[in-house]
């Protein structure tokens, strides 16, 4: 018995020393106030949803490597406020449903419309670009579509969540039909699903359509001149839409000194695309 006493008071011993070391490595363990700044250190960070769109954003499925111009010009205007950002790939249209409820704070080439701007707040723009909307058609099929008025008489192919131009948004007397990517808009064309699919990026769709070995197409004579701001869109129920301004105020100045193009430079890209 009196062994088992000895040996008990040691073990309590023990575990007071081990807990005393312990918090004086890690004193925050012991002073939740001083675990706060820790705490705030680690929630600074921002999540940000990316999508494969070139020339401006690449995903290299094999590495699960993101390659960006607006990667890389986010990363280093929210640095300049102290957040660091957190990647995910994501197709447009699942990013455009977490925008409206806030599971993510960020998302990049944003086209900004009035519908968007209840739940999205636009972060910029960091340049301006011409972005025709552009009407694909099989090849031989140009003069298919010379007016507005023509769509009437055609299936369209449309992106989900992709804003084109307001009356084509808004007029419910098109019959569109809804994809819900590039390459699954590309094989419904070439499968007959539809006449026509509307374009707003021309590479995106055309590398698709290559992948898919299909290069019986070409453009309708018809298009929507189409001059877009090129916007980070920021959901306004993010966690984080207090620093909305100064987030902002980073990349404005990163346009006014060059930065942005010289970003762009490096991917051997303008900040003004067409």
């Amino acid at each position: 018995m009196h062994t088992r006493a000895i040996s008990s008071k040691l073990l309590a011993i023990m575990l007071i020393i081990a807990a005393s070391l312990i918090s004086i490595a890690n004193p925050a363990m012991s002073n939740p106030l001083t675990a706060q700044p820790e705490q705030r250190n680690i929630l600074k960070v921002l999540k940000a949803d990316f999508r494969h769109r070139p020339p401006e954003m690449l995903f290299d499925e094999r590495n699960n490597q993101m390659l960006s111009p607006l990667k890389d010009i986010l990363e280093e205007a929210a640095a300049k406020i102290g957040y660091s950002i957190l990647w995910t790939h994501r197709p447009f249209a699942r990013s455009y449903e977490e925008l409206r409820t806030g599971d993510v704070d960020i998302v990049p080439r944003t086209v900004r419309n009035q519908e968007r701007e209840e739940f999205i707040a636009f972060l910029g723009p960091i340049a301006e670009q011409n972005r025709n909307i552009l009407f694909l058609v099989k090849l031989g099929e140009e003069s298919k579509i010379l007016s507005y008025e023509d769509l009437y008489n055609l299936t369209i192919g449309t992106k989900r969540g992709t804003a084109y131009f307001d009356r084509f948004n808004q007029d419910i007397m098109l019959q569109k039909i809804e994809s819900v990517d590039d390459k699954n808009m590309a094989q419904m064309f070439i499968n007959g699903r539809f006449d026509t699919m509307v374009i707003l990026d021309r590479s995106a769709i055309e590398i698709a359509l290559e992948q898919l070995g299909y290069n019986k197409y070409s453009y309708a004579h018809y298009y929507y001149p189409n001059e877009i701001g090129n916007y980070f869109g920021m959901s306004r129920k993010s966690p984080h839409f207090h620093i909305f301004d100064d987030l902002n105020q980073a990349l404005l100045e990163m346009r006014a000194s060059g930065r942005i193009k010289e970003i762009y430079a490096a991917y051997n890209l303008l900040s003004e695309l067409e």
